[in-house]
């Protein structure tokens, strides 16, 4: 029986198996890194930038920074869809900028 790409992920959200912990996360680190996924395929970018999402996500939530959670989950979002081979184009390369904007202080 083979895993599908989706539960290999899901695998790797809930056992940590994924990759090392990530520091506190800048933006602009995230957004190298979500750019470099988004533009040129580079699998490792793509996890990195999900991890550094994640640890935005969380900062945002405990600034009780909502909007810029959602924002971020849904960047965490193309990421992913990315690294699967169903990623977005311009619209997720589109919403990079649109994470800067909404998580502006972060």
């Amino acid at each position: 029986m083979r895993s599908s790409p989706v539960t290999v992920l899901i695998v790797f959200l809930f056992t940590g198996s994924w990759a090392a912990p990530v520091q506190a996360s800048s933006w602009s680190g995230l957004r190298s890194n979500a750019m470099r996924c988004l533009q040129a395929g580079q699998n490792a970018a793509c996890q990195t930038a999900i991890l550094q999402a994640e640890s935005l996500a969380q900062r945002a939530t405990a600034r009780n920074a909502f909007p810029c959670q959602t924002l971020l989950l849904g960047l965490q979002a193309d990421l992913i869809m990315q690294q699967l081979g169903d990623g977005r184009g311009e619209k997720a390369i589109a919403a990079v900028a649109t994470t800067g904007r909404g998580c502006a202080g972060l």
